[in-house]
C-alpha cells in the first residue's frame, strides 16, 4: 500500500514550533518531527486531517495527556487547531524509537526489562481505565522508549472514551493484538481487552515470537473470534517464572471474566512475586 503523501511539509512553522521530518503519515493523520523556534527543543507534533471522524473527541484526549500524572502515558505539552481546522497536539519526542524497533533489533528482552515494561504499562492502563478510557490498541509499535531508559504508552487514536456513544458491529485495531471480544465488536471492548493486548505484547518480548502468525486481517479476525485454545504458558515458562507465566496466561483468557478484572489487579499480584527489573539500555 503506497503511502499517503503529507500535508504539511519540512521548515513549515505551526505556531512556535517548526516541522522537521514525517515520523509517520497515514490516510488521517500524520505525526512530524518537530523542534521549539525559541530553543531549539525537539518535540513530536500530530496532526489529524479534517475528514478524521475522531477529530470530535481529539482535544479531549489531549487534555487528559497534557494533565496526566503518569510517568508511562505520552506527555501532550500543548494542543490546539491550524488555521485550516486541522487539530494537532504538540508532543514530547520519545528519541529512543519504538519498542517495535528494539525487538526487530534484538529479538526479545531480558527479564528484569520484561518486568519493568509490564508494571509500568499496568501503571499507565491503569491511570487510562481511572477515567473511563480504553487505549484499544496496546502493542510494541505505540511503546515508545526514552533515552532515560523509560517508555511512554502512545497513540490513543482508537480510544473508547466514556459517555462517547459508538456504532456496534464494527472491528478495528491491530489484529495480531486484538482481544477476542475487540474483534467481536471493537465497541464491546473494556479495561479487560487492554490486558489481554498487553498480555500479547509481553509475550512476544519475553519468547521473541509473536503470539499469532500474520495473515490478512479478515482471516485474523475470524480466527481470533473462535479460538479458545488455551494459551501456550510452556513457552512463557521458559522465559519467565512460573507465577509471571500464570499471570500473562490468565491476562490472556478468551473470557474476560477469567482474567484479572483490571489492571491494578494485575498489578498487585505483579508487586506480590517481588521480581527484578531494570530500566532499558
Amino acid at each position: 500500500m503506497t503511502e499517503p503523501a503529507p500535508y504539511f511539509f519540512a521548515g513549515e512553522q505551526i505556531a512556535d514550533v517548526q516541522l522537521i521530518r514525517p515520523l509517520r503519515v497515514r490516510a488521517l493523520s500524520e505525526c512530524w518531527l518537530a523542534a521549539g523556534l525559541a530553543d531549539g527543543t525537539p518535540c513530536a507534533v500530530k496532526f489529524l486531517r479534517c475528514e478524521n471522524p475522531h477529530t470530535a473527541h481529539f482535544h479531549e484526549l489531549a487534555d487528559f495527556l497534557e494533565h496526566s500524572k503518569s510517568p508511562f502515558l505520552i506527555r501532550v505539552l500543548r494542543h490546539a487547531e491550524t488555521g485550516q481546522g486541522m487539530p494537532y497536539a504538540v508532543m514530547e519526542f520519545a528519541d529512543g524509537g519504538s519498542l517495535r524497533r528494539k525487538l526487530d533489533q534484538s529479538g526479545k528482552l531480558s527479564l528484569p526489562n520484561a518486568v519493568f515494561l509490564l508494571r509500568g504499562m499496568l501503571q499507565a492502563l491503569a491511570s487510562l481505565h481511572a477515567d473511563g478510557i480504553v487505549h484499544r490498541d496496546v502493542k510494541p509499535d505505540n511503546i515508545w522508549l526514552t533515552s532515560d531508559g523509560g517508555f511512554r504508552l502512545g497513540d490513543l487514536g482508537l480510544a473508547k472514551l466514556p459517555g462517547v456513544a459508538e456504532e456496534r458491529g464494527k472491528v478495528f485495531g491491530t489484529a495480531s493484538f486484538l482481544s477476542p471480544e475487540q474483534a467481536q465488536d471493537s465497541s464491546s471492548a473494556d479495561a479487560r481487552s487492554d490486558l489481554y493486548s498487553l498480555a500479547l505484547v509481553l509475550f512476544e518480548t519475553l519468547t521473541g515470537c509473536p503470539l499469532r502468525p500474520k495473515g490478512s486481517f479478515v482471516e485474523m479476525v475470524k480466527r481470533i473470534r473462535s479460538d479458545r485454545t488455551a494459551p501456550p504458558a510452556a513457552l512463557l515458562r521458559e522465559s519467565a517464572t512460573e507465577k509471571l507465566a500464570v499471570l500473562l496466561g490468565r491476562m490472556m483468557e478468551f473470557s474476560p471474566a477469567l482474567r484479572p478484572q483490571s489492571a491494578k489487579e494485575a498489578l498487585a499480584e505483579l508487586n506480590e512475586m517481588n521480581l527484578p527489573e531494570e530500566k532499558f539500555s
